[in-house]
């Protein structure tokens, strides 16, 4: 396992998504309410669009450029109607509800999901667990789409690179962090170029992408929203030709 510092607020070449960590403001209610009406409105439009598309396919005699034209326009209104809904997640409009969680039960599942993500991207995946992890405080569900977005993103970013490689490393309370804070700390990292300093401040910002133009540039901003929601912390490092992310997690109470 990758050799990690001891105090998660040293500096250690981390850059956090703190400013992602959203409060419960009455400007914040009003943003939500906004940005759900509008992805309500959008997805309405976009509804429309779809069934004149749907009228066009049912012509009689269309050629072969118009059928490519019209499976354009599908096409594009999927990934709208996906966008829509990665957008509200980051825009802090998910429902999150912390409960117990044991890792070693939700590890299987979340591991085949990951797994089958790399391969599919063209990466390889590796897991090192600590033994006898604590249950942490987390929505099991938000918390595997988390994990699942660091692991595209270190996935994507390695690809063509002399290893294409993904490792989890899911570390016991005490091994990075202090044992008074009761953290089971995650490092998901790869091999690739480094993000330069300059451009690390920016990486949890919608739409910022250091890949190229197909990337959305949404899904770190994703991780960072919703873990921010879910009280954890969520760093990034680049150096030495390694990316890494940290999420740091707190262990739920025991009765």
């Amino acid at each position: 396992m990758e050799n990690q510092p001891k105090q998660p607020n040293s500096d250690n070449g981390f850059h956090f998504a703190d400013a992602l960590i959203l409060d419960d403001s009455s400007t914040r209610s009003f943003y939500k309410n906004l940005l759900q009406g509008l992805i309500h409105k959008n997805n309405n439009t976009l509804g429309v669009i779809q069934g004149f598309a749907t009228l066009l396919s049912m012509e009689e005699g269309l050629n072969a450029e118009m059928i490519e034209n019209i499976d354009h326009m599908r096409h594009a209104i999927t990934q709208s109607s996906e966008l829509a809904k990665i957008i509200l997640t980051a825009g802090g409009c998910a429902t999150v509800d912390n409960k117990s969680c044991d890792i070693a039960v939700m590890l299987p599942h979340l591991e085949q999901s990951c797994r089958t993500l790399c391969e599919q991207i063209g990466a390889t995946l590796q897991i090192n667990q600590a033994p006898n992890l604590p249950s942490v405080l987390s929505d099991t569900g938000r918390f595997n789409d988390v994990i699942r977005e660091l692991v595209k993103n270190a996935a994507e970013a390695c690809v063509g690179s002399e290893q294409a490689d993904v490792v989890i490393d899911i570390l016991a309370p005490g091994s990075v962090s202090p044992d008074d804070t009761q953290h089971v700390d995650i490092f998901i990292r790869n091999t690739c170029a480094d993000i330069p300093a300059d451009k690390l401040p920016q990486i949890f910002q919608p739409f910022y992408t250091t890949k190229d133009n197909s990337h959305q540039g949404i899904g770190l901003t994703t991780a960072g929203v919703l873990a921010g929601q879910m009280g954890m912390r969520l760093g990034l490092r680049s150096s030495e030709g390694t990316t890494t992310a940290w999420l740091s997690v707190q262990t739920a109470p025991t009765s």
